[in-house]
């Protein structure tokens, strides 16, 4: 039997300002490396292709705009972890790289 689930799920994850993170955490460094640590996590956002921006999706032949509606919303949510999870890498990342200048001094 098929079961009609309500979509899209709630998150319930509060909204998180990641580049104020970034801007804490590349304080610590002049302002001329900083634009220099900067265009590497750009380098490392640009390296991840467009596996965390672009997706695609394929619908069953055949199917309802209701599962349709379902289909597009998951990907949707998927597509929001994505981002997510490449906000934390960038956040990670600038941390990984201020220590690394930290330690070159």
């Amino acid at each position: 039997m098929t079961q009609i689930i309500e979509f899209p799920v709630l998150n319930n994850q509060r909204s998180h300002d990641y580049d104020a993170d970034i801007g804490e955490i590349l304080a610590s460094v002049p302002l001329k490396s900083r634009e220099k640590l900067r265009f590497e996590l750009i380098k490392t956002i640009d390296s991840y292709d467009a596996y965390f921006t672009q997706w695609s999706l394929s619908f069953p032949e055949g199917c309802d705009e209701t599962l349709k509606k379902q289909i597009y919303d998951l990907a949707h949510q998927e597509h929001g972890r994505k981002i997510r999870m490449l906000k934390d890498i960038m956040v990670l990342k600038a941390k990984v790289l201020v220590a690394e200048f930290h330690r070159s001094k």
